[in-house]
């Protein structure tokens, strides 16, 4: 079979999710401040991005990362889409049956999510010193992360190991998402942080659809929530806390961010928030 030469780095499955009635996604290019339509083919994606040269040159396969991709994808996306339509009809704080088997598989494809984008490999190039445009080097370096196994399960059994809730989205606001997606907060609520997955008290809040969110909880620190994981959570969301977590997306994307409908005032003010630090955590005043 034929790889594919355009590779997303947010899968096309998930992306569809989040597209309007007529299949396309509304686009709001944060760097740009630029709106315009899409369809999920065409964002979040690069021409061979996980193409390794220095497979093809010892005459092995070089969409070989790009192929074990799909293979997850095609998994999560038919274990997800049943839990959407169970989802739909749920009672508030009612629990849903996820076994072992599907436990793992979604929590592997969360922590490659995390590890596959276009941010990850900005964020291992500048770390490794690489010169931007050396991208067969950056390549190299974010592959080799990839493949590491200690620290693809150690995310992976982090995410498995939480205590997972779902909230139900039902105000007329959209959950949002990005070329980014999963996105991280303090156990304090108070701040959302870029590469705090393993850190004590901090969650994963990743949106499934523009109706469902997932939050994984740390266990060592949420224990409290344990009688909740695999429930549809008993909070019903107000169009303020839709928005919030919205915020998180704001926050993790490298560049685009994408929703169902054409409304992206509030996360243009969150971004502005964010580069002038209008939102950040007031420091008590002293006596």
């Amino acid at each position: 079979m034929k790889a594919p030469k355009l590779h997303h780095y947010v899968p096309q499955f998930y992306l569809r999710r989040f597209t309007d009635g007529g299949g396309r996604l509304w686009v709001w290019d944060k760097l740009k401040d630029a709106i315009f339509q899409s369809s999920p083919k065409n964002v979040a994606a690069e021409n061979n991005f996980y193409w390794m040269q220095e497979l093809a040159d010892a005459g092995h396969d070089p969409n070989t990362l790009e192929r074990q991709l799909a293979v997850v994808e095609a998994n999560v996306s038919m274990v997800t889409e049943q839990w959407l339509d169970w989802f739909c009809d749920l009672e508030f704080g009612k629990k849903i049956d996820i076994p072992e088997v599907n436990r793992e598989e979604v929590a592997l494809f969360i922590a490659v999510q995390y590890l596959r984008t276009l941010d990850a490999r900005e964020i291992i190039g500048a770390l490794g010193h690489i010169d931007p445009s050396d991208s067969k080097e950056s390549v190299r370096l974010h592959t080799n992360l990839m493949w590491d196994l200690n620290v693809v399960h150690s995310i992976r059994d982090r995410i498995k190991n939480s205590i997972w809730i779902f909230g139900r989205n039902q105000t007329e606001v959209p959950f949002i998402t990005s070329d980014n997606p999963v996105s991280f907060k303090t156990q304090d609520n108070r701040q959302w942080v870029r590469m705090g997955i393993l850190l004590p008290g901090v969650y994963a809040v990743y949106p499934l659809s523009p109706d469902i969110v997932m939050y994984c909880y740390d266990r060592s620190n949420w224990e409290k929530l344990s009688k909740f994981d695999a429930c549809l959570s008993p909070v019903r969301f107000t169009a303020e806390l839709v928005e919030s977590d919205n915020w998180g997306q704001v926050f993790m994307a490298s560049r685009f961010v994408f929703s169902q409908m054409n409304k992206f005032d509030e996360a243009k003010d969150v971004a502005d928030a964010i580069a002038t630090n209008r939102y950040a955590p007031k420091m008590p005043k002293g006596d």
